[in-house]
């Protein structure tokens, strides 16, 4: 029987009171020899009863290390810290409101004693309840939030696609991107090393940045969907909607550093079709069209059709051309309908204009996100429909 491989275990953390415990939890019933584990905490900065709950567990437990970040800027910039003392062959990274299952750490490492060139493994992402009564929860895990096999349709695990265009579609994030969330993500020592051991400060898609910059050093991703680790969702819509804000802030930045000089309308349609156009550099990113885009653009079409009309012959002229107003809104009506359809099948069905609510406010604050990173970051972003 191998000797099985020193891991380490790093986990950002941040104001985890609610959830602090049961990760510990989790990680300390993990399968695996404690003399051939290590886990490193980086807090960065908690204000609530976090430290105190990591001490009661450091007490207990020597192989557990606590990595204090006063002002962290970002859970990238607490990795780092916590890279420095990471002593592990393989690093394994999770988060404070995640729980790892009882063989997770050996699932993770499975694949990269089978081929030496994987610099990197991902595991899949399901949803841990701490509340019955909660609708956010009740709602990430019904459409199946943070799902990385739904996500890059790869249900089965396997090899990721390297990027060879260099779209922004290919490297900002979205569905085509080939990335692992920091939730549930190995890295070998090696390629850990190669990219210096670090993630950018930014407060967002230090995860997608990290595992690109591991791709372009030769190695290769692999998604094993039996590694599971299953998350606690935000407690409240406001936080989920601040979530889904970062998340879009941060892909401006990423199509800047990783994209070659092309404006990709991306429309999401038969399963996507690119449409790529060479810009100068300063013009470079992604536009979006899908179902949210289009149920506002012909209701909008139709109020500026309104106004064109009015301009040009009053209210009888409004109302010779209402036909075609009024198809401008059917339209829209159609695309919206089309978009909140998925929300009928969630239950309770008496609870669908909450999970309506959510879904439509999930996605502005992504596309909110986006339009701010453009702000910081330049590049052109629309973000996409869900």
């Amino acid at each position: 029987m191998a000797e099985k491989s020193f891991v380490s275990i790093i986990c950002p953390v941040r104001n985890a009171e609610r959830t602090m415990d049961t990760t510990m939890q989790y990680l300390l019933n993990v399968d695996y020899p404690r003399e051939k584990m290590e886990i490193v905490l980086a807090d960065g900065g908690s204000t609530d009863g976090t430290i105190a709950i990591i001490n009661k567990w450091k007490e207990k437990y020597s192989f557990i290390k606590l990595v204090e970040v006063p002002g962290s800027k970002s859970p990238g910039h607490a990795r780092n810290e916590a890279l420095k003392v990471a002593t592990g062959q393989y690093i394994l990274f999770t988060d404070a409101d995640c729980a790892p299952h009882k063989d997770w750490i050996d699932k993770m490492l499975d694949p990269f004693s089978k081929d030496s060139s994987i610099g990197m493994v991902g595991g899949e992402v399901f949803t841990l309840r701490t509340d019955p009564n909660n609708d956010t929860e009740s709602y990430c895990e019904q459409v199946k939030f943070l799902s990385i096999g739904d996500r890059v349709n790869k249900k089965d695990g396997g090899y990721y696609p390297v990027p060879v265009k260099l779209t922004p579609s290919e490297v900002n994030g979205s569905q085509a991107c080939p990335f692992f969330a920091t939730a549930n993500a190995a890295v070998s020592k090696a390629a850990a090393d190669a990219i210096g051991r670090v993630f950018w400060d930014e407060i967002t898609a230090e995860d997608v940045d990290f595992s690109l910059r591991i791709m372009q050093k030769g190695f290769k991703l692999f998604f094993e969907p039996t590694a599971i680790v299953d998350h606690m969702h935000r407690a409240s819509p406001a936080q989920f909607y601040k979530q889904l804000w970062g998340y879009g802030f941060g892909h401006p930045l990423l199509v800047k550093t990783h994209a070659k000089n092309v404006l990709e309308v991306f429309i999401q349609y038969f399963k996507g079709i690119s449409l790529p156009i060479p810009v100068p550099g300063f013009m470079k990113g992604i536009i979006y069209i899908g179902d949210f885009h289009l149920m506002h653009f012909f209701p909008l079409l139709a109020v500026l059709k309104v106004i064109w009309d009015l301009f040009r012959g009053g209210v009888p002229h409004i109302i010779e051309r209402a036909p075609g107003t009024l198809i401008l809104l059917v339209i829209g009506i159609l695309f919206a309908v089309k978009y909140f359809w998925p929300m009928t099948k969630l239950n309770p069905k008496t609870k669908f204009f909450k999970w309506a609510t959510i879904r439509y406010m999930t996605n502005y604050s992504f596309i909110k996100g986006g339009f701010d990173g453009v702000k910081k970051f330049g590049t052109i972003t629309i973000e996409s429909s869900w």
